[in-house]
């Protein structure tokens, strides 16, 4: 997931130009102040059309960099969380790229969140394309050079343990059976077996979760068809944990998929995903609105500090007719399931 934090009181509605573009999985957050509140019609439009979450924050105002300071804060919080591939910040000022550095610097360690600012939401999207494809490059080069390796190390002949030396008596016969011994031919080393892909894969997840959950991972492996799709199922189930596991992953993700590919054929067909047990607010909605829509409500429920922002959050998402029927429908319940998102 990617969010695009808007530092809108400097680069205004320019700066928001590729939001239409963005996909449901999406989060734009727009920093705005009193000094800079209006929004040209024309984006407006495209705001509206947008697939994105998208959330306005009115900073407070009072004191020089307010809002670089708050939007900064919450960079930070946002990168500890790890909750998002990447987190791009859009503005004119550079003084931002410090944050990029900092997080790509020596003195922490280096969080999987890729943080970067960009100009508008279009260079970002056009940013995320040119890594996404060195990325893959990288992937490409690092698992033909792990393939050389593993064939240099199969064709080396396996080291012989030493035996240990006979005191014999000097006799004529002692040459003639090293001479004997030299014109053996050398046994060939055996071959290590190859591992199975669910080998590999055990070995990847150990000490990022508990073994009960290795089926069901390998599962949303499995239904995934890319990295970030990946990523995503694992962070809606395994919350912070699942920023672990997808890290264990992430570096062998292709080489696990062909090598699964290899050993199910069949599998080139799409794979259902693995079956959840239905949770509170998937009974409550089961049969008002569909599942893609459920899990949309649940991101609002997430997002949301209070039942008026969710209210609102609802009718944006859905329309007033919906969306009122929608929120009616999960507001007795509303302070429950966001306690049980707290506690996740």
């Amino acid at each position: 997931m990617k969010i695009y934090l808007v530092d809108f009181e400097n680069v205004k509605s320019k700066g928001l130009e590729g939001i239409d573009k963005l996909e449901e999985t999406d989060n734009v957050i727009i920093f705005f102040s009193e000094n800079s509140d209006t929004l040209s019609f024309e984006m407006h439009q495209k705001v509206l059309s947008s697939k994105a979450d998208i959330e306005y924050f009115k900073v407070s105002v009072g004191g020089k960099n307010a809002l670089d300071f708050q939007l900064s804060t919450l960079l930070g919080f946002m990168v500890a969380k790890e909750t998002y591939t990447h987190i791009f910040v859009i503005s004119n000022d550079k003084g931002f790229d410090f944050l990029h550095a900092f997080w790509c610097g020596k003195y922490i360690d280096a969080p999987s969140t890729l943080v970067y600012r960009t100009r508008t939401i279009k260079g970002a999207i056009e940013y995320e394309s040119i890594i996404s494809e060195q990325e893959r490059l990288e992937e490409n080069i690092e698992e033909i050079q792990l393939e050389l390796d593993n064939e240099l190390e199969q064709a080396e002949p396996q080291p012989q343990p030493e035996q240990p030396q006979q005191a014999v008596a000097e006799t004529e016969a002692e040459p003639i059976k090293q001479e004997k011994a030299k014109k053996q031919p050398a046994k060939k080393a055996k071959r290590s077996k190859a591992r199975s892909f669910d080998e590999m894969f055990s070995e990847l997840l150990e000490g990022t979760c508990e073994t009960q959950y290795y089926d069901n991972i390998r599962s949303l492996f499995i239904a995934s068809e890319t990295k970030e799709e990946f990523h995503n199922s694992l962070a809606k189930i395994y919350k912070q944990q699942g920023s672990d596991i997808y890290k264990a992953i992430k570096s062998r993700y292709l080489k696990l998929k062909d090598k699964y590919l290899e050993e199910n054929p069949e599998a080139s067909a799409p794979i259902p995903e693995p079956e959840k047990t239905p949770d509170k607010l998937t009974e409550l909605l089961a049969g008002l609105c569909e599942p893609s829509d459920i899990e949309t409500i649940r991101q609002c429920i997430g997002s949301t500090a209070s039942k008026k922002d969710f209210y609102i959050s609802m009718v944006k998402q859905f329309q007033r007719k919906k969306g009122c029927e929608y929120y009616n429908a999960v507001k007795p319940h509303y302070n429950e399931f966001v306690k049980q998102m707290q506690e996740c």
